[in-house]
């Protein structure tokens, strides 16, 4: 099912691709409501050409995951996530995720509905984001403040449908990281993608990898998988061996950590 990106001149030929354009794939993305798809490819650090070449604006965010001690929610692809923005910005999102490509239709109306697409893979996530005072954010980042005292009531009505007995568990979610993220806006002039990103994320315990990802509708997807390749491969980016996002690869960390 999977395509692999044919080398440009200079280019690699074994950086992953993404299904070809008439792959039923791309079909049953199409109908699945989703609002959005991003494609990404997890790369090996630092590899050809690629890294602190795109000429954009660096932002750092680090990011904190709201979790119970041994990592409950996890487990069941629920994740509740604090991130610092820099310059007192804040916010806290609820997200459900599931392999697959089709949401849940009991998710909230609210909630935005996105198709994550990987060499290999493809989820889909259902969440609500709500911005925070940064003195509050501080506060549960310290472990000073309950998460639940700072959510939404559509985000705590997400989390009790997605993790029904969480309450009744006497759990208190507590704080795991940071994970620290670099994040770099690729310039379309520079790969032809309108909304394409470049991240360095450093996990804990000091791992580096790096993610490329473009974001667009769902009818585009399989035009811009193929860019997304054929940018990768021109500029000889490696990709990693095993293909997922940063935040699987992070809490494959911490369940390692906790088993």
């Amino acid at each position: 099912m999977l395509d692999t990106a044919r080398a440009s001149p200079g280019g690699r030929a074994d950086v992953p691709g993404f299904p070809p354009p008439g792959d039923p794939l791309w079909q049953t993305i199409a109908a699945a409501g989703a609002g959005s798809v991003e494609l990404k490819v997890l790369l090996v650090p630092g590899a050809g050409h690629f890294t602190g070449h795109h000429g954009g604006r660096v932002r750092q965010r680090r990011l904190y995951l709201l979790d119970t001690a041994d990592l409950l929610l996890a487990r069941v692809g629920v994740h509740v996530r604090l991130r610092d923005r820099g310059r007192d910005r804040w916010d806290l999102t609820v997200r459900v995720r599931d392999e697959g490509t089709a949401p849940d239709q009991r998710r909230p109306a609210d909630a935005r509905v996105e198709v994550d697409v990987l060499p290999g893979h493809a989820y889909h996530s259902a969440e609500l984001r709500d911005t925070l005072a940064a003195d509050l954010a501080a506060a549960c980042r310290d472990g000073d403040l309950d998460v639940h005292a700072l959510m939404t009531a559509p985000q705590a009505a997400l989390l009790a449908g997605a993790v029904p007995g969480l309450r009744a568990t006497g759990q208190d979610l507590v704080v795991h990281g940071p994970l620290t993220v670099e994040r770099t806006v690729v310039p379309r002039p520079r790969c032809g993608l309108a909304h394409a990103r470049h991240e360095r994320c450093r996990f804990p315990a000091g791992r580096v990898l790096e993610e490329f990802s473009a974001r667009c509708a769902p009818a585009e997807a399989p035009a811009v998988a193929r860019a997304v390749s054929r940018f990768l491969v021109r500029h000889g980016a490696t990709p990693a061996a095993q293909q997922r996002t940063k935040t699987a690869a992070w809490l494959d960390e911490l369940l390692r950590a906790t088993s």
